[in-house]
C-alpha cells in the first residue's frame, strides 16, 4: 500500500486530466490514504475488482451517524438544522431503512415507465435546442444541460409547473457544501435555507402536481407514518436537487465525448438498440460521479492489507474503476459498441442509482436530437481551454461553447 498522500483531489490540472493519477494510483494497489481539499482524510480504493468488493461488502454503512469525530471534525457537510433534514434521504441509510424507502420510488423510475417518457423528453429537447437553432453558437451546458433535467424530473414526479417555475437552478449547487470557515458559508447556509422553505411548500400543496405521481405518493406516506417528515423532505431534496446535477454534468460530458469524435456522428442516427449500448460507454468513459460518496466501518477493519481505523470515510473512485486496464481492453477509447460493459457509473450493488434508466433516455434523446439539428456541430474553443467544476466528488463542465451552422 502507498503510504504517502498521493496528488491532491482538487486544481484545474487534476479536474482536466484526472486519469494519470488515477493509473498510477491502480498500479501501486487496491487500496491509498488521501486527503480532500476540506481537510478530510480517508481510504480510497482504486481498481474494478476491488471497487466491487467494497461496494457490496454487508459490514461497511452509509449512514453518517458511523462516522468517527475524526471525520466530523472536517468534513465539509451541510450544517445543522438542514443536514439533518436534508441529509436523511436513502443514499444515507443502510438496511432495513433504506430497503424500504428505496421501495417506494423504485415504481415511478422503472424502465418500463420511463421508456414512456421519450416523446415528452424529445420535445423539450426540441424546444431548447430551437430556442438557440438560429444564433449559430450556444453554451450548451447553461442552454441545455442544465434545463433538460428539471423539466423532465417534473414530468416523471408529478412536480406542478407552478412549483418548476419557482425553482432555481443556483439551488443546485447545494450538493457542493463549503466548511465552517469558508468565506461563502453565509451564502450558503442562506441557499439551504431558501431549499428548505422552497421544499416546505411543495409537501404542502403536493396536489399542484399530479396527484398519482411519485411527490403525493411520498407525501401520503409521511401522513401514513411510514416517512418521518425530515425523511420526507431529505427524498424530495435528494430527487429535486442531488437528481438534477449529476444529470446535468453527464449530459455535458457524453456531448464533449461526441464533439471530440465527428467520426461517430453519423452512428447516432442509427437504430436505438446500437445507441443503448453507446450510452453506457459515454458513461464510462467519463462518468459524473467522480467517486462515491463516504462509507464508513463501524469497527476497525483490515482491507487489502490496511487497518481502517472505525468510522474512517472509505470512497470508491467510480471512473478509475472505469478505466481499469485489467477490465476495459483500451479504456481511454470510446467504444461505441464496447460489449459487455459492466461500468459503475451508476453505482453498484443496494445502492445503485434507481434513476439510471431515466438519465440513460435523457443522454440518448439529447445526444441524438443535438447531432440532428445542429448541423457541423464543433467545439469553439480549445479543448484544453474547458474549464471543470472545483467539486471533489462530481465531474463535469461549467460551459460547453459550441459552433454551428446556424438555421
Amino acid at each position: 500500500m502507498n503510504q504517502q498522500i498521493p496528488y491532491p483531489f482538487c486544481g484545474p490540472e487534476f479536474r482536466r486530466h484526472p486519469d494519470p493519477v488515477y493509473q498510477q494510483l491502480m498500479s501501486e494497489g487496491p487500496i491509498h490514504p488521501v486527503q480532500f481539499p476540506s481537510g478530510v482524510c480517508g481510504w480510497l480504493i482504486t481498481g474494478y475488482d476491488a471497487a466491487i468488493q467494497v461496494l457490496t461488502d454487508p459490514r461497511i454503512g452509509k449512514n453518517h451517524a458511523l462516522g468517527n469525530a475524526q471525520w466530523r471534525a472536517r468534513a465539509s457537510i451541510m450544517p445543522e438544522p438542514h443536514h439533518t433534514r436534508l441529509q436523511a434521504h436513502m443514499l444515507h441509510q443502510d438496511p432495513p431503512r433504506h430497503t424500504l424507502m428505496r421501495s417506494l420510488v423504485s415504481s415511478a423510475f422503472a424502465p418500463a415507465r420511463i421508456a414512456q417518457f421519450r416523446p415528452r423528453i424529445e420535445q423539450i429537447v426540441n424546444c431548447l435546442i430551437d430556442e438557440i437553432h438560429a444564433h449559430g453558437q450556444a453554451d450548451l451546458m447553461t442552454s441545455l444541460a442544465s434545463r433538460l433535467p428539471l423539466q423532465v424530473l417534473s414530468a416523471v414526479i408529478g412536480l406542478s409547473d407552478a412549483h418548476r417555475i419557482r425553482f432555481q437552478p443556483r439551488w443546485c449547487k447545494a450538493v457542493q457544501p463549503v466548511g465552517p470557515r469558508d468565506p461563502g458559508r453565509r451564502a450558503y447556509v442562506q441557499l439551504l435555507t431558501e431549499l428548505q422553505t422552497f421544499i416546505d411548500r411543495v409537501i404542502a400543496e403536493p396536489a399542484q402536481g399530479d396527484s398519482s405521481g411519485l411527490i403525493a405518493q411520498l407525501v401520503d406516506a409521511h401522513h401514513a407514518g411510514v416517512l418521518s417528515y425530515d425523511e420526507l423532505a431529505s427524498m424530495l431534496f435528494q430527487l429535486l436537487v442531488a437528481g438534477q446535477e449529476p444529470v446535468t454534468h453527464q449530459i455535458g460530458n457524453s456531448l464533449l465525448a461526441v464533439l471530440r469524435h465527428p467520426d461517430l456522428t453519423p452512428f447516432w442516427h442509427g437504430c436505438t438498440a446500437s445507441v443503448d449500448t453507446a450510452v453506457n460507454e459515454l458513461l464510462r468513459l467519463d462518468g459524473a460521479f467522480e467517486i462515491s460518496t463516504w462509507r464508513f466501518y463501524p469497527v476497525p477493519t483490515e482491507l487489502f492489507g490496511a487497518t481502517i481505523p472505525a468510522g474512517d470515510p472509505v470512497i470508491v473512485a467510480l471512473n478509475a474503476a472505469n478505466h481499469d486496464r485489467s477490465r476495459f481492453e483500451c479504456p481511454h477509447q470510446l467504444h461505441t459498441d464496447r460489449s459487455p460493459n459492466s461500468h459503475l457509473s451508476f453505482g453498484y450493488g443496494r445502492h445503485f442509482c434507481p434513476a439510471a434508466s431515466l438519465a440513460k433516455l435523457e443522454i440518448d434523446v439529447t445526444v441524438r436530437l443535438v447531432l440532428e439539428k445542429l448541423r457541423d456541430l464543433r467545439l469553439a474553443c480549445p479543448i484544453d481551454q474547458l474549464q471543470w467544476i472545483p467539486a471533489v466528488l462530481a465531474r463535469g463542465l461549467v460551459s460547453l461553447p459550441v459552433n454551428f451552422t446556424a438555421a
